[in-house]
This record gives C-alpha cells, structure tokens and sequence, in this order.
C-alpha cells in the first residue's frame, strides 16, 4: 500500500457538474469511481476552482470535492 486516507463523512462533501455546484454528495452506488486525486487547497472555494477545471466536469460527469479527515479540518 503506498497511501491510504480517510474521507469525512459524504455530508462534509460539494459536488460539480459542469458550472453547478451543490452541497452534498452525487455519486449513487449505480456509478463507477474512475479514481481520486488529493490536492492542497487553502479553502474549499479554492479546492472548487482547483477540481472545476478536471475536463469530466464539462464531458457528462462530476466531481465529489470532500475533505480528508485530520487534515486541516475539525471534528467540532
């Protein structure tokens, strides 16, 4: 194993398609995880603008934007 995180809840997580954004998950249990990428963000409005430009969110597809837990985010 090389790496392994855990996710926050998918409560914690922001959806894209295309230009919409909307709180909470979108992923079904129908749909097909292709993979995840971890990136470093200041804030959530700057992971958004980081994961809006991933060329699935304009190709029919989404992406589920959620924090990793431990890591700059407070259970409180």
């Amino acid at each position: 194993m090389i790496a392994a995180f855990a996710l926050e809840p998918h409560t914690m997580s922001t959806s894209i398609r295309g230009e919409v954004i909307t709180d909470g998950p979108f992923l079904e249990t129908k749909e097909v995880i292709l993979g995840f990428c971890i990136i470093e963000a200041n804030d959530l409005d700057e992971a958004l603008k980081i994961a809006g430009t991933n060329p699935i969110c304009h190709q029919g597809g989404g992406v589920e934007v959620r924090p990793i837990r431990g890591l700059g985010h407070s259970d409180a």
